[in-house]
């Protein structure tokens, strides 16, 4: 059995748990890290932006000030996520390691298949989703960007309606980072409400975000916790992957590189207003992000 690390975090805020996922992705890729799980939450509740998506069409800035919402840009790719009342959960893979397969795709179907695993020891029968070939959303479902408005290919759905949004970083080298949003208690109101820009949309977000998501508490037809759902999606990677646990912080230099990510990138609100352009530079050419999620 192979081992990997495991972190259970405490609540953290948004440039904080962004700047710590990209610190183990760096010792993860460099040797200093093994295979890493990190499951974790946000506090003050934030929206995270896609790597490439605009600021303005992405979320209602006054709402989000108003309710004490941070935003930050992920380091991944794939549309605005609001994170409340839920699981994050953070995979990160060296290169040529067997989950991460030989593609973005291959990597992303088989964290799936282990996050599938964890919601069937919680009663929940999620589905990796397979939608029409061709463009994800048309017409008005692209009206604001938002994750859960619709799952991509091998997202977890239950009966439908999508459970996981997640998003993928995979190195020139292949190491990888993969994080998404597990909710426990899905609210369409508040989050049309944060994600609809300038307010355009909010109802006709709302209606399909009440049609197409939920959280795993509507799921298993009953109160699921932080705590409890740590614990499925644990043994969910341990059965589908083989793997022996070892309880673990970040090292000194993760700790030392997210202090500096926190500081001068994700806390900077130049930083997330600002979609990046499209220069070729070092950082730019190692990123290849899935745009699920």
């Amino acid at each position: 059995m192979e081992r990997w690390r495991l972190l259970v975090d405490p609540p953290g805020p948004a440039a904080r748990n962004m700047a710590v996922d990209e610190a183990m992705l760096w010792a993860v890729e460099a040797g200093i890290a093994p295979p890493t799980l990190r499951l974790y939450r946000w506090d003050p509740p934030a929206v995270s932006l896609g790597y490439f998506q605009e600021w303005g069409d992405s979320l209602d800035e006054r709402a989000c000030r108003e309710e004490g919402v941070d935003v930050v840009r992920r380091p991944t790719g794939g549309r605005a996520v609001f994170h409340d009342d839920e699981v994050t959960y953070a995979v990160v893979l060296p290169p040529e390691h067997p989950v991460g397969g030989r593609s973005v795709m291959e990597g992303y179907r088989r964290i799936s298949e282990a996050l599938a695993a964890g919601l069937r020891r919680l009663g929940i029968e999620a589905r990796l989703a397979r939608p029409p070939a061709g463009p994800a959303l048309r017409g008005r479902d692209a009206l604001a960007g938002a994750c859960f408005d619709a799952a991509s290919r091998y997202e977890l759905e239950w009966e439908g309606r999508k459970v996981v949004g997640s998003a993928q970083l995979r190195r020139a080298s292949g190491a990888l980072l993969q994080h998404g949003s597990i909710p426990l208690r899905f609210d369409p109101e508040r989050t049309a409400r944060l994600l609809a820009p300038g307010g355009r949309g909010e109802r006709f977000l709302r209606l399909i975000l009440r049609e197409r998501a939920a959280g795993l508490s509507d799921a298993a037809g009953r109160d699921v916790g932080f705590d409890e759902t740590c614990a499925a999606l644990v043994a969910g990677f341990a059965e589908t992957v083989g793997i022996e646990w070892q309880q673990g912080s970040l090292s000194p230099e993760e700790q030392a590189l997210a202090r500096r990510l926190e500081h001068e990138r994700y806390g900077l609100d130049s930083y997330n207003r600002h979609r990046p352009t499209g220069r070729t530079t070092e950082a730019h050419r190692e990123r290849t992000c899935h745009a699920a999620g």
